[in-house]
């Protein structure tokens, strides 16, 4: 088989269990770009099996930051950009191989197979159809923003594809259990308070506004988006987004609370000084 003349992007960080299965299901592209933010594990051991083509990148809790970085050293025109927890299907390959031998467009929106706790998901926002990203394209369309959750900016007019076959999209190995998603959530949460607190400086809504926000999302996820259709499972991921939304709101206000996006240090001093004002008490009494 000949190689492909496209650009692989692949972010990682400590992605040994994925990243083997992701680069052995692109081997047909010319070039494959790793960008890695100093893994601890064996991820860049394992990807110089396969490229040579490795770069590095400050570490910052995700993987958007990085994604510019990693466009800018494409070689092709053509780029697609797969997560290390995914792999390109023969299906997939087979439509992007004729996609770009007939040029018939400049981005191409791609379906994701999601498996959540080794379920496929039908709903919620996750099924395929769902979740669709413009993650083939050439390169002079597409600007990567370090904004999380929302990092492709459409430039000029491009010509557009959407791919409908299922079948024709990523594999997403997400969740591997309960503790991973909470993990996750527990982290992004605090990149997205963060993020409203320092770039938007962005107040807290009223209480209601959140809370009315919180259930649409339960709402939006379980019937909008057909999370019924994993039943019980998807109606518990769709209390698990309003929850998102929970923890985003209260870090914020916390960080409004104190006036800083880490505030972490300053309710610890608060403790220290709390704890004290308490001990002050027992000197007290000795003294007398």
């Amino acid at each position: 088989m000949g190689k492909i003349p496209i650009s692989i992007l692949i972010n990682t960080f400590n992605e040994e269990r994925n990243i083997r299965n992701c680069l052995e299901s692109v081997k047909w592209a010319d070039d494959i770009v790793i960008v890695d933010m100093y893994s601890d594990d064996k991820t860049v051991e394992i990807a110089k099996k396969y490229t040579h083509r490795i770069f590095f990148f400050e570490r910052c809790g995700y993987a958007d930051p990085a994604r510019q970085f990693a466009l800018e050293q494409a070689k092709y025109d053509w780029c697609l950009i797969v997560d290390a927890d995914e792999i390109v299907p023969y299906k997939m390959f087979l439509r992007i191989k004729h996609i770009i031998e007939n040029d018939l467009a400049d981005i191409v929106y791609l379906p994701r197979n999601n498996y959540f706790f080794g379920i496929l998901l039908q709903g919620n926002g996750w099924a395929p159809l769902q979740d669709v990203l413009p993650r083939l394209f050439k390169k002079q369309f597409v600007e990567l923003t370090p904004a999380v959750h929302s990092i492709f900016k459409i430039k000029g007019n491009p010509r557009k594809l959407l791919v409908e076959n299922p079948e024709e999209g990523f594999i997403h190995f997400g969740y591997i259990d309960v503790e991973h998603f909470i993990d996750k959530l527990n982290r992004y949460t605090t990149i997205e308070a963060k993020n409203m607190f320092e770039g938007l400086k962005q107040r807290p809504k009223s209480f209601w506004k959140e809370f009315s926000s919180i259930i649409k999302e339960v709402r939006r996820r379980f019937i909008s988006k057909r999370g019924y259709k994993d039943g019980i499972i998807g109606l518990y991921l769709a209390m698990l987004m309003g929850c998102y939304k929970v923890a985003s709101y209260l870090k914020l206000r916390i960080m409004h609370l104190y006036n800083t996006s880490n505030p972490r240090e300053q309710i610890l001093k608060k403790y220290d000084e709390i704890a004290e004002s308490f001990l002050k008490e027992y000197k007290t009494e000795i003294e007398k």
